[in-house]
């Protein structure tokens, strides 16, 4: 096993510090005896992280676990903190502490028997940057190549540099010889000599899969507009460590920087993660320069940063002034980018007495305000809130009789983040044309300043009647069509009440069944679609009944069969859904 460790060097200090106290000690060695001069403490050396297998080169098949000891010498805090233990293949488990500054871990080998090596790191939390050790570990695995020569040879298997056998080779001519090999090895070299006393030599293919050799220690959570740093480590097959100037790292669309590195085989890049969060987490990438096999994936997870901004928004204008009266009041927090924060974290006072924060059956954060005893005189009640760096405050006037008023409607069910919405619906274009259709539209909300903005895709189908009468005879024609548009939507909610307006642009695939003269005949079209649409809805208890008004301009080209439908294949449409959202 090979062991690096990082030191952040205080060197020159210390040989400063060193020649100073020996000069200190020359100078008063005529007037008292002293102690020898003592070479510099290891108080002012930088701390080194070192990491022990029991068994330094375990064998996959044979050995199930080891014991990994890991070791702070010059720690920069008494008791260190317990580690962060990764590892590219297998798993640690009971990650114990033996001392101020020593820690012991079962490291359980990967079940795949083939050689591979491993990446091992342990990493300490630190306030400016993580102090990590590392070891890389050659993990051998006991194999059985079989193969064909002469019957009844003699063979020996070269591995490496170790020699196996011999072996006597059956009546069929088959042998097989227990081997164990290393990382990076994946050909062997086979002698057999025959009962003639003829020598011969072939090489064996030990048919090694690719084992990782790339390993990502990335923080576990970053907030919005926060940056962190990324270790990349990574070793050739045998488990050497690779070139750290070879490793790439990518994380979408957020910014890298290189750090450069501290250890053998490593890489460190500072990220910055995203300032308004759209997902839970993000994803990073992390591979040696041309060699795609390498790539491996982590996801660092994303919280909003500290509250900047607290909400209070009562249920009503005003708190009934008699004793059995209560009122909810909903609470509300972003942080300086416009995300939410949870505020079930925040601290309230009603009339200056601490307050429970409870969640309603919405799940949205909220207090229970109690009316004031009948005998005080005040106006009003006074709700204080705050969390991190935001406080905010509400004062609730009493009234004697409240007028009954609808619950308000939280920003959070008004606008929420993503929708999905079941249509059914009736379509004329006010003449011949009539249609039944069906639509499921899916939104996301994508800013969190503005949740009423949508974005998002529509598919549905049209099953549509129409007849042309000529001096033929009449024509009937079925016409399915299956539409796919792009659509856009703004929303504005008031109370349990929202209306909107969108557009949406796509394509439509069409089938129509033309029954003329007693025969049918089946073509197939395709065209544009275009629309525009208002819509309004009244919130229920987890979404929206919406009802709208569309018109669809819907235009074919020539059908397969030759037939031309030279108008509107759409129309005016009124549906009615239900808009669920998340």
């Amino acid at each position: 096993m090979k062991v690096w460790t990082h030191r952040r060097g205080r060197t020159w200090l210390a040989v400063i510090i060193g020649v100073c106290l020996g000069t200190a000690s020359n100078a008063s060695a005529q007037k008292q005896p002293v102690a020898p001069a003592r070479s510099p403490s290891k108080d002012f050396r930088s701390p080194l992280v070192t990491l022990t297998l029991a068994e330094a080169s375990p064998i996959i098949g044979l050995t199930g676990e080891t014991v990994l000891s890991i070791e702070v010498e010059n720690p920069p805090l008494s008791p260190m903190p317990m580690p962060r233990v990764l590892c590219s293949v297998g798993h640690i488990e009971d990650l114990g502490r033996q001392g101020p500054s020593t820690f012991t871990a079962r490291y359980i080998l990967p079940p795949s028997r083939y050689p591979q090596p491993a990446i091992l790191i342990a990493e300490f939390a630190d306030p400016h940057w993580p102090l990590r050790g590392m070891a890389t570990v050659g993990l051998r695995a006991a194999a059985t190549p079989s193969f064909r020569t002469d019957p009844g040879a003699q063979v020996t298997l070269r591995v490496a540099e170790h020699d196996y056998g011999p072996q006597a080779a059956g009546p069929d001519g088959m042998v097989h010889v227990p081997v164990v090999v290393p990382p990076g090895v994946e050909f062997a070299v086979a002698r057999s000599v025959n009962q003639h006393g003829k020598s011969t030599e072939q090489m064996v293919d030990l048919h090694v899969p690719y084992a990782q050799r790339v390993l990502i220690a990335a923080p576990e959570v970053l907030t919005a507009g926060s940056l962190g740093e990324v270790a990349v480590y990574a070793v050739d097959p045998s488990g050497r460590p690779a070139n750290g100037a070879e490793l790439v790292l990518r994380a979408g669309p957020n910014r890298v920087h290189p750090l450069g590195s501290r250890l053998p085989g490593e890489a460190r890049f500072l990220i910055s993660s995203p300032s308004v969060l759209r997902q839970k987490t993000m994803r990073i990438e992390a591979q040696l320069k041309g060699q795609s096999t390498t790539l491996t994936a982590a996801r660092v997870g994303l919280l909003p940063g500290e509250a900047v901004g607290l909400i209070l928004e009562p249920e009503a204008p005003h708190l009934e002034r008699k004793p059995s009266s209560s009122m909810r009041v909903f609470l509300g927090a972003q942080d300086a980018y416009g995300n939410p924060v949870d505020a079930g974290q925040a601290g309230v006072l009603v009339d200056g007495k601490p307050a429970d924060i409870k969640a309603s059956a919405e799940g949205e954060t909220m207090v229970v305000v109690q009316a004031p005893s009948a005998f005080e005189s005040r106006d009003h009640v006074l709700v204080e809130g705050v969390l991190d760096g935001a406080h905010t405050f509400k004062r609730i006037p009493l009234q004697a009789r409240a007028k009954a008023t609808p619950p308000a409607m939280s920003r959070y069910i008004a606008y929420p983040r993503y929708t999905l919405t079941p249509r059914l619906g009736v379509l004329t274009n006010f003449g011949p044309l009539t249609a039944a259709t069906f639509f499921v539209d899916g939104f996301v909300h994508p800013s969190a300043h503005d949740r009423g903005l949508g974005l998002g895709f529509a598919v549905g189908i049209i099953q549509s009647w129409f007849a042309v009468e000529s001096a033929g005879g009449i024509t009937r024609t079925d016409l399915s069509t299956i539409p796919v548009s792009f659509q856009i939507r703004q929303d504005v909610v008031s109370g349990r009440l929202f209306a909107g307006a969108g557009a949406g642009v796509g394509f439509a695939m069409a089938e129509g069944r033309i029954h003329s003269f007693a025969t049918t005949t089946v073509g197939h079209s395709f065209g544009a679609i275009a629309e525009a649409s208002v819509e309004t809805g009244l919130l229920l208890r987890t979404g929206h009944i919406v009802a709208s008004l569309r018109y669809v301009g819907l235009y074919l080209s020539d059908f397969s069969t030759g037939d031309h439908l030279a108008s509107n294949a759409g129309g005016a449409m009124v549906d009615l859904g239900y808009r669920r959202g998340w």
